[in-house]
């Protein structure tokens, strides 16, 4: 029995049509035809794995078993024309190419805030607002599991529905080159120039989460505020930060803030002093910040909501915002580059971010 995928001139517009009408990208429809055996094994074998032991993905095996086509490498540095337009089979892998490696190449900055440290779920939606699902969370004396009396009523935590809705909008970047400079360029730079895009996109992303971390997304929900107890920042702010912490059941293990906020976070004696741990001489020495009470302080992107202002804000991970997408936009358009009718590469994201859980970032003002 012929299988759906024995070649490459069986990757069509059509089966990408097939993967949007079941809201996966290209990738995660080819990855579930290969899991089915729908693809044959010269273009995929299910066994192989990389240097980490990790098996393959079934787009990366059909770029390199069915194309020859390696982001890294000896092939690294093949053109993107010789890559993927000399022969008419290849130029659908350039698009998914483009989309998978630039979910790839984003990398974490030694200290800088990442998507993850502000996001905890993300929630695909079809539609262009989306309403917030609040967590109600109060410290209640009746709340002790040790007082509840036979045939009372039990704590409640609850959930109810914001009156503010979250609408997604646009995020990433394009880049901006001629056709002929798009071709004639390796796939070495190219990665370049997507990584570039990448770290714009996530640090546009990152600005708008702080905003609704510090100031709600419009549902009554902005960040708790403690103010710091005396003229400057002591050890005992921190503890009351993170008292304010638990009053929302919330356990925050990143720190960030404005740079003047920050400094003096990392100017305190147990930093500095002659009793500091390994930690924060490392931090002299490589410049990779020591944890704070448990929470490792990172660096917010410019121009964000904390830029300039005397603040710090404890963020729980676990707790974080919640990041609806649009899965049936895809990154880039399929047509256009198959054509190449290519004037840039446009990577497009939709998507918007709600805050659950009011707790999720407790601010300490200076």
């Amino acid at each position: 029995m012929k299988k759906k995928i024995s070649r490459l001139a069986d990757l069509t517009l059509a089966l990408k049509k097939e993967a949007q009408d079941s809201g996966h990208t290209f990738a995660q429809h080819l990855q579930q035809l290969a899991d089915q055996g729908e693809i044959d094994t010269s273009l995929y074998n299910p066994e192989q794995r990389n240097s980490a032991g990790q098996s393959v993905d079934a787009w990366k095996q059909i770029l390199v078993r069915g194309a020859n086509i390696e982001p890294r490498g000896r092939r690294a540095a093949t053109t993107v024309n010789d890559a993927f337009f000399r022969q008419d089979d290849n130029r659908i892998l350039f698009p998914m190419y483009i989309e998978e490696r630039y979910r790839e190449v984003g990398r974490e900055g030694r200290n800088g805030l990442v998507l993850s440290d502000v996001v905890t779920d993300t929630v695909p939606n079809e539609a262009s607002v989306v309403a917030t699902q609040l967590i109600s969370f109060a410290d209640d004396e009746n709340a002790d599991l040790s007082r509840i009396a036979e045939g009372a009523q039990y704590p409640v935590l609850t959930i109810t529905q914001g009156d503010a809705v979250v609408r997604l909008l646009k995020y990433g970047g394009r880049l901006e080159a001629s056709l002929e400079a798009v071709l004639n360029a390796t796939l070495s730079t190219l990665d370049r120039w997507l990584l570039k895009v990448r770290r714009q996109a996530d640090r546009n992303k990152i600005r708008k989460a702080l905003d609704v971390l510090k100031n709600g997304d419009g549902n009554n929900n902005a960040a708790p505020n403690v103010n710091i107890a005396g003229a400057d920042l002591a050890v005992g702010d921190f503890i009351a930060l993170l008292m304010k912490a638990e009053e929302y059941g919330a356990d925050p293990t990143v720190l960030t803030g404005g740079s003047s906020a920050l400094g003096q976070a990392l100017s305190l004696d147990i930093v500095t002093g002659s009793g500091a741990t390994a930690a924060a001489g490392d931090f002299r020495d490589t410049g990779t910040f020591p944890a704070l009470f448990g929470m490792r302080p990172k660096l917010p992107p410019q121009r964000s909501v904390l830029t300039g202002v005397e603040q710090l804000m404890a963020i729980d991970p676990s707790a974080a915002l919640t990041m609806h997408y649009d899965p049936r936009f895809d990154l880039v358009r399929y047509e256009d580059i198959i054509r190449r009718d290519l004037q840039a590469v446009q990577i497009t994201e939709m998507l918007g971010f709600s805050k659950p859980d009011q707790g999720a970032a407790i601010t300490l003002t200076l």
